[in-house]
């Protein structure tokens, strides 16, 4: 989806369109819609508003817009890094993949990948991706809190 697009799509679905969103992100509703408008000419969104509205909406349409526009895939982390939590973030890896070779071998018995595993195997791949990318924000969480230890 090209990123205007996204970003009209954000503000449309609001609950309320831009009469309801504009006041929530220091806009009027008028320029707020001018903003998302693919075919307006006057008005464009800013970065730090369409940080803004995805923050507001819980929408993240624009940042998958934009990672796809320069070939990136986004995957969102859940989980904090809380003192503790590296053992809690390999656990979450290994269930992550545990689920990723269930899908795979189930995938596999008949010799066939359907669509529908396909579309499985990458929902179990990117949960996987996820869990590997929370242990290391974990992991790092810890390598802050005890410092970096003095070599030789």
């Amino acid at each position: 989806m090209h990123i205007l697009d996204a970003a009209y799509q954000t503000v449309s679905e609001y609950p309320g369109g831009a009469t309801s969103l504009a006041p929530r992100v220091g806009l009027a509703p008028g320029t707020l819609s001018n903003k998302v408008n693919p075919n307006c000419s006057t008005n464009h969104l800013t970065l730090a508003e369409a940080n803004k509205l995805m923050a507001v909406t819980g929408d993240h349409g624009i940042l998958q817009a934009m990672a796809s526009d320069h070939g990136y895939v986004l995957i969102r982390v859940e989980g904090g890094a809380e003192e503790g939590d590296v053992l809690h973030g390999m656990l979450d890896l290994g269930v992550a993949e545990g689920n990723f070779s269930r899908e795979l071998h189930d995938a596999l018995a008949d010799g066939v990948i359907t669509g529908n595993e396909m579309a499985g195997l990458s929902r179990s791949a990117v949960a996987y991706q996820g869990a590997l990318i929370g242990l290391l924000r974990r992991l790092r969480a810890e390598h802050s809190r005890r410092g970096v230890p003095q070599e030789g």
